[in-house]
């Protein structure tokens, strides 16, 4: 029996993870270069506005003088400007696509008002249309719903501003084929956009679905000795910023390598899934992680948890087991497997988390050496050594 994966799928149509929290994750993940990527873009449309002010400021010296002309471009360049000082202070990726939204159609009007005050602009509407949806749906980091629902909205607009200002000259033919290439470019970009987002998150979810393969023990499917110290040295750190204490239990099986003996491999791999599975039941807190840290030894991490609650999780496994009634025809402390906990527990913790593991793992053969099935609980203190109880 292998691990128990958690299946990670993309939707079809709107390109997105299945799963709330792997979404948020590859969303938060993608953040810091999403960001960049439209910090860049603003760079581009001001350097673009500035060269534009260069052109027309160039072109009417010597002129009546007024620079009226000028405004249009200089509008980009003040909107790139306030745009990178607001990026600069987003935190989220949920942020940033809000204010993508609400950027783009304060872009959208300004656009349109601009090739209303210059008519002779307007006739190179089509290249504007198709450039801009291959900006919304390739370059702006939206998600793909937002990218259509943006896109239709861009179209619309653009589509009615068009017929009306000129659909008087227009012949029928014309509008027919403009609208036809706009039609054309959502929906390319819609099958584009869709295939680079679906591409993106099934890579992420190869990523998740390795690393829970790298992270789980093989035999038993519980967190394996790997994600037990990733895990250890994250809460350890989160718990010294926060002041709170930390406990970790060590477990070993008792008499395991006699009823290994007696029933056999197969049999004694089943034994240490059903304990497995036991512990993480028992277990119950979402934080706490329940690892195989090798053979017949098992550890629980309990973050936030003092000594007091090290023990009464430890006696809760116990009796747990207790309850199990696993019979083992070879122990010498009766016809039931049972185990031996040593409890850890820092509360100061300015040292090295590995300190906490040498000091549970002391407490465990303490308790082997008292007679086996039964508990051992001990406090870590740096300062002035291991306390045990």
């Amino acid at each position: 029996m292998g691990p128990e994966l958690t299946p990670v799928t993309v939707t079809r149509w709107t390109a997105r993870l299945v799963d709330p929290d792997a979404e948020r994750s590859f969303r938060e993940g993608r953040f810091q270069d999403d960001r960049r990527r439209v910090l860049v873009l603003m760079g581009f449309i001001a350097a673009a506005g500035v060269l534009i002010v260069i052109g027309r400021f160039i072109g009417h010296l010597g002129g009546n003088g007024e620079l009226i002309w000028l405004l249009p471009p200089v509008v980009p360049v003040l909107v790139a400007a306030i745009a990178t000082a607001v990026l600069l202070r987003m935190k989220s990726p949920q942020t940033l696509e809000t204010c993508l939204l609400a950027a783009g159609v304060i872009a959208v009007a300004t656009r349109f008002t601009a090739l209303t005050l210059q008519p002779a602009m307007a006739d190179n509407w089509l290249p504007l249309m198709i450039t801009s949806l291959f900006i919304i749906y390739f370059y702006l980091p939206l998600r793909l719903a937002m990218a259509v629902a943006f896109a239709a909205f861009y179209s619309a607009v653009s589509a009615v501003w068009w017929v009306k200002l000129y659909g008087g000259p227009l012949a029928p033919e014309q509008i027919y084929f403009g609208l036809l290439w706009i039609a054309l470019g959502n929906g390319l970009g819609y099958a584009a956009a869709n295939a680079l987002q679906r591409s993106q998150r099934i890579q992420y979810a190869q990523s998740l679905v390795m690393r829970q393969l790298l992270s789980t023990d093989s035999m038993t499917g519980i967190a394996n000795r790997r994600r037990f110290d990733v895990a250890l040295e994250r809460e350890w750190r989160r718990c010294r910023r926060a002041g709170t204490p930390m406990s970790l239990l060590m477990i070993d099986v008792d008499h395991f390598k006699a009823y290994n003996d007696h029933c056999g491999h197969p049999q004694g791999d089943a034994c240490l899934r059903q304990l497995a599975q036991l512990l993480v039941d028992t277990v119950g807190r979402p934080g706490d992680i329940v690892a195989r840290y090798g053979g017949e030894e098992f550890v629980v991490l309990l973050p936030e948890v003092g000594a007091a609650g090290a023990l009464a999780v430890a006696n809760k496994l116990a009796a747990a087991l207790r309850h199990a009634d696993i019979f083992h025809p070879r122990s010498p402390a009766g016809p039931r497997m049972t185990i031996s906990i040593g409890a850890a527990t820092a509360k100061n913790l300015s040292g090295e988390p590995a300190s906490l593991v040498e000091f549970a793992d002391r407490l465990l053969y303490a308790a082997k050496a008292a007679g086996r099935n039964q508990v051992s609980v001990g406090q870590l203190t740096p300062a002035a050594g291991a306390r045990a109880a």
